[in-house]
Order: structure tokens, then sequence, then C-alpha cells
């Protein structure tokens, strides 16, 4: 029987037991009105099929995708562990190396997606798994582009995918045009929070994301945690330039700056 694991904007998720192959899986259930074209269920197929071609030690495949009864789904296999969005509800803010291990692995499974050109669109916490075993997980590639119309970051009824506050300065104004390093500025972001407790937008309320725009300067984490290596602080600050132009061309050459 399904049991009912968490509900998204996007999705309703069900652990289930798959008795055939003898192992345990993650549905995700779509929201009926995100799918509701022929358009929409052709792109979500897609990227459906793009996300389960990409084998790498840090993204969770998907298993497989169908349509039953009027509804959508794809299924990814069920991991022990918690979300990093859980792990920093929980713990705050986490230990310097700790949080250098987890940038590093998301950036190594980023760049193994990007080099075909997959672009995930939503690297965020929630879509991070932390396994037992200590391994980094991204999850959900290719979602937010198969619920995206004409890609670009509205679904057909008008809901965000993905969230604002992570969200690159050009994925967030509705650019059709998002290549890798929108990703690029949403791992910075991820890092940011993971050592400062919070996002780099979390600041002062006068001066909202979009309007700061390109004058300001990259943050730097170091005032958060003064203790964090230049290299790291330095890596997450380019992550983080307002223009795409000035942010790291791939995400290799971010997790070798860090020092990964």
């Amino acid at each position: 029987m399904p049991e009912l694991r968490d509900r998204g904007g996007f999705a309703v998720v069900y652990s289930v037991r798959d008795q055939r192959l003898n192992r345990n899986l993650a549905v995700k259930v779509m929201r009926p009105d995100l799918v509701a074209s022929e358009q929409a269920l052709g792109r979500f197929r897609r990227e459906a099929r793009i996300a389960g071609s990409l084998d790498h030690p840090n993204i969770l495949p998907v298993s497989f995708a169908g349509e039953a009864a009027g509804l959508v789904y794809y299924a990814m296999p069920r991991v022990r562990g918690q979300t990093l969005r859980e792990r920093l509800r929980q713990d705050g803010a986490l230990p310097v190396a700790e949080a250098l291990r987890v940038f590093v692995e998301v950036g190594r499974g980023l760049q193994y997606a990007h080099e075909p050109g997959v672009v995930h669109r939503d690297v965020k916490p929630a879509n991070i798994m932390l396994e037992e075993t200590g391994k980094v997980l991204v999850l959900d590639f290719g979602i937010a582009k198969a619920l995206s119309a004409d890609g670009a970051s509205l679904s057909l009824s008008g809901l965000v995918i993905g969230s604002m506050e992570y969200m690159s300065p050009e994925q967030a104004a509705g650019s059709r045009d998002i290549d890798p390093r929108s990703d690029i500025y949403s791992l910075g972001v991820v890092a940011y929070e993971m050592l400062a407790g919070r996002t780099p937008d979390q600041g002062d309320p006068s001066e909202p994301r979009l309007i700061r725009g390109a004058n300001a300067p990259p943050p730097d984490v170091r005032v958060h945690r003064p203790e964090t290596p230049a290299s790291f602080a330095q890596a997450i600050a380019r992550c983080l330039e307002w223009r795409r132009e000035a942010r790291w061309a791939t995400a290799a050459e971010a997790v070798s700056a860090a020092g990964g």
C-alpha cells in the first residue's frame, strides 16, 4: 500500500514497494493541472527520459516514468537519509568541512549533467539528499524544465517552478535562455546558506534582489563565517555574480577553486 511521504507545490510523493524487483521506490505524482496538455505531457516524457539517462554517483536517477488513470508520475530509488533542507532546519549551519564536501559533490553531479546539456533549474536544499552513508545526491533533474512552458520559469498554470531565492537572476526574470551558469548561481546560494544559516537574499528587506541588480558586489560568506577558507568563500562569491558572464563557466571550475 503506498505511503504518503511528502506534499509539495507540484507533486505528491509516495513511498512504495516494487514487488517484482524487490526494491523501495519514491514515486512522485504530478499535479494534474501541470500536465494537462499534450504539449506538457510530451515535454515531461522527454525530460524524464533524459533524467533517466544520467548515471553519476551524485545524481539520484529516475527509475521510470508513466501515466495511469489520468495521472503522470515518475519513480526514483528510495534512499535512507535526509534532505539538506531537513538537515539545515534540524541543525542550522553546517561545519565548514561538511559544507565544502556537499558543495563539491553537488558540483560534480551538476558538471556531469551539464556536459551533455542538461540543466537542473531547481537546485536547492530540498533537492539535495544526504544519504546515511555520507553520499550526497542531487534529485529531480529535468523536472523543472519539464513543467515549464517553452523553457521559461512559469508552468502552464502560472505557478513558478523553482524557489525564487535560489534562482539565478536571469531565471527569476523569466528568461528562456537558461544555461549551466544558472545552476552554478543556485549552487552558490545553497553553499552560502550551508555556512551562514540563511540565503544571501535574507538581508536588507529594503533592497529586493531584482532591484539591487548587477551593481551590487556578490556577498562574502565570511561576514557570517569568518573561519571559511578564502578559496571556498571566493568560489561561492563568484557563483553568486549577478551577470552570468562573470560566474564560473563550469561547475568543475567552481569545485576546483573551492578546494575540491
